[in-house]
């Protein structure tokens, strides 16, 4: 994980392990989607109460528009809120593009139920089908599943 400045001082090593496992994750599951279909949908890794792994996908919207990955990523942390009690830690991925740069990128927001929140911002480009990924920029961010004021889930 970066050196990220974080309030209330150092994280536990469960969460710092719980953080970068999920964005070490997110990072690369998104990378192995460009490479094979040249996209990928917003989607959301949890790791459980248990320590298990898993990945957390939502339907878009059924239409002849554009695909809505905004709705989506709406959707994906209505999932996710409803299930805090089961998680300790969540992160959620989507393309988004970088218009200062004029690339895409590949973005990972990622929180701890303890109240630390990360992101990754991934820029990403692909030329004769050769795909090159520059190293993440991180930043703290504002918890959404587990927002202030929110209590933590019990350790079991």
């Amino acid at each position: 994980m970066a050196d990220v400045e974080l309030a209330g001082g150092e994280p536990s090593a469960q969460v710092q392990d719980d953080l970068n496992s999920l964005l070490g994750t997110a990072l690369g599951v998104t990378q192995e989607q460009l490479e094979a279909q040249g996209a990928f949908l917003p989607a959301a890794l949890v790791v459980q109460n248990d320590g298990e792994l898993r990945m957390v996908a939502v339907s878009p919207e059924e239409s002849d528009e554009d695909l809505d990955a905004e709705a989506m990523i709406d959707d994906l942390y209505t999932v996710l809120e409803e299930q805090k009690d089961q998680n300790r830690a969540v992160a959620v991925f989507s393309d988004i593009t970088l218009p200062d740069e004029g690339t895409d990128a590949i973005h990972v927001v990622a929180e701890h139920s303890e109240g630390v929140c990360i992101s990754a911002i991934q820029a990403y480009s692909e030329q004769d089908g050769v795909w090159t990924f520059s190293d993440p920029i991180w930043e703290s961010g504002e918890p959404i599943v587990w927002a202030a004021g929110e209590e933590a889930p019990a350790e079991s």
